[in-house]
C-alpha cells in the first residue's frame, strides 16, 4: 500500500482499484511514470558532483561513475533546460593533478581492492621517498584512502609489526599471496587517521602548540587543519593553535611554509626540528654571499 500511496501522492499517478481484478490500474490510457524530474538546483548539484568525482579517474570506478551519470542525463525531462557546457564557463575546478600514472594506479587499486575483499596478504616493494630506498614488505591491506592528489593503502605491515600507510604511486611491485589474514579488531579507520597529519603518522602522539602572527591568523582560522585542533585568540590578533598528532614530520614542513608568521611553542622535539631546518636553509644563503 505504501508504494501505491507514493505513486498517487508523489507522482500523481491516476490509479484506481478494481475489486474484480483485485488490483490497481491506470485510468488514463497511455499513462507512464515518465522520465526523472530534477529542479535546476539539483541538476547544478549533479554537475558539481560530476566534476568533483574526477578524482576517481584512473580507478576501477571511473567507468561506473561515467555510466551512472550518463543514465541520469538520459532520464531527465526537458522541463529544465541547462547547458552543461555553459555551466563550465562560470563554474570551474582547480583540482590538483592526479599523482602517478593513471593506468598503473588503476591496476594497483583493482588488485588491492580484491585482496581486501578476500582478506589476502599482499607482498609489495615500496619506495620510501624520505629514506630514498625500496623495501619488500608483507602487508595485510585494510583500506584504500584518497587524500589530496594521491591514493594511499592503509594496512598492517608485518615488517614493522604495526599499521602503516603506503602511497600507491610508490609501490613498485605487487603480488597477492595465498595467506589469509584477520583484521585487527581494535582497528578503527577514523581513529587511526585522526592521529595523522596530512596522511603522515609517527610512533608517538604529541600535543602541538604553534603561534601564528596576526596577519596569518586570519587564514588559519578559516580552515579545519586537523580534527583535534583548537584555536585561542590573543589580544594582539595573533592566535595559538593546538592539536594532537603523531605526524611531526609533516607538521614541520607545514610550519616552515608560513615563514616568520609561525613559531613552534611545543613540543620540544618539533621546535628543534624546525629550528634545525631554518638554520640549514639560512646557511645556504649566508655561504652564497661569501
Amino acid at each position: 500500500m505504501r508504494d501505491v500511496e507514493f505513486l498517487k501522492d508523489s507522482l500523481q499517478a491516476p490509479l484506481k482499484y478494481c475489486p474484480r481484478q483485485r488490483g490497481y490500474y491506470y485510468t488514463e490510457a497511455g499513462y507512464s511514470l515518465g522520465l526523472l524530474k530534477f529542479t535546476e538546483g539539483e541538476i547544478l548539484a549533479l554537475f558539481l558532483g560530476h566534476n568533483l568525482l574526477a578524482k576517481c579517474k584512473g580507478t576501477p570506478y571511473e567507468q561506473t561513475i561515467a555510466s551512472a551519470f550518463k543514465k541520469i542525463c538520459l532520464s531527465l525531462q526537458e522541463t529544465v533546460n541547462i547547458d552543461f557546457g555553459q555551466l563550465s564557463d562560470y563554474i570551474s575546478f582547480d583540482l590538483d593533478p592526479f599523482r602517478g600514472e593513471e593506468k598503473r594506479i588503476a591496476n594497483l587499486f583493482s588488485i588491492i581492492g580484491g585482496a581486501i575483499k578476500e582478506n589476502r596478504t599482499i607482498k609489495i616493494v615500496h619506495y620510501s621517498i624520505a629514506r630514498d630506498i625500496c623495501q619488500e614488505r608483507l602487508v595485510d591491506p585494510y583500506q584504500i584512502r584518497f587524500y589530496r592528489e594521491a591514493w594511499y593503502l592503509i594496512g598492517f605491515c608485518k615488517l614493522r609489526n604495526e599499521i602503516r600507510i603506503f602511497a600507491l604511486d610508490r609501490i613498485r611491485t605487487l603480488t597477492v599471496t595465498e595467506d589469509i589474514f584477520v583484521m585487527n579488531k581494535g582497528y578503527n579507520s577514523k581513529d587511526y587517521i585522526g592521529d595523522a597529519f596530512q596522511m603522515f603518522k609517527g610512533p608517538e602522539t604529541y600535543q602541538v602548540k604553534i603561534w601564528f602572527s596576526p596577519e596569518q591568523a586570519r587564514w588559519i582560522k578559516e580552515k579545519v587543519w586537523h580534527p583535534t585542533q583548537e584555536i585561542v585568540d590573543n589580544k594582539d590578533g595573533s592566535v595559538i593553535f593546538y592539536m594532537r598528532t603523531s605526524g611531526l614530520f609533516q607538521v614541520k614542513r607545514w610550519i616552515l611554509s608560513f615563514g616568520p608568521d609561525a613559531k613552534v611553542l611545543a613540543p620540544e622535539k618539533l621546535l628543534s626540528a624546525v629550528s634545525d631546518e631554518l638554520n640549514a636553509a639560512s646557511s645556504l644563503y649566508l655561504n652564497q654571499n661569501k
